[in-house]
């Protein structure tokens, strides 16, 4: 039995990853080959009204807030409800995955001011988020230079 114990104990701590997977209201850009700059670069251009935040490491953007009016994005400013989209990239070399999701806010009384919190996820904005960006990736594929790519430091 300690045997037993002992062998599961050292084929667990084997794994390195115990099956963590994605959230249910995020979209997911599996296996994209692109340069790390690249990508922020092109996030930042594709996020709604622009990248407000990014993380010390570079792989977790965020946007400005925003609100739809009609089918365009405006800033947010003093708004009721809010939205921002994260994006993160996700591995630690290519071929990477690309996580999308979209956050809605919800603008509440506290104290004398006001404050916002987490009212939600939109699968919709984060699919129309995840569609730009794919084409994107696929119209810039051809346009890559392995060797320019290519680092040798």
């Amino acid at each position: 039995m300690r045997q037993l114990a002992l062998l599961l104990v050292v084929f667990l701590s084997g794994c390195t990853t115990l099956g963590m997977k994605s959230p249910d209201y995020s979209y997911v850009i599996a296996g994209v080959d692109w340069p790390l700059t690249d990508l922020q670069s092109l996030v930042a251009y594709e996020l709604p009204t622009g990248m407000r935040t990014t993380s010390a490491n570079g792989r977790e953007m965020y946007s400005k807030y925003f609100v739809l009016d009609g089918n365009k994005y405006k800033a947010a400013g003093e708004a009721l409800n809010r939205y921002f989209a994260g994006v993160t990239v996700l591995g630690d070399h290519r071929p990477y995955d690309i996580e999308i999701y979209v956050t809605r806010e919800k603008r509440i009384r506290q104290g004398a001011g006001y404050t916002y919190v987490e009212a939600g996820h939109d699968m919709m904005l984060a699919r129309e988020l995840e569609h730009k960006l794919k084409v994107e990736l696929a119209k810039r594929r051809d346009g890559h230079n392995v060797v320019d790519d290519f680092r040798v430091f």
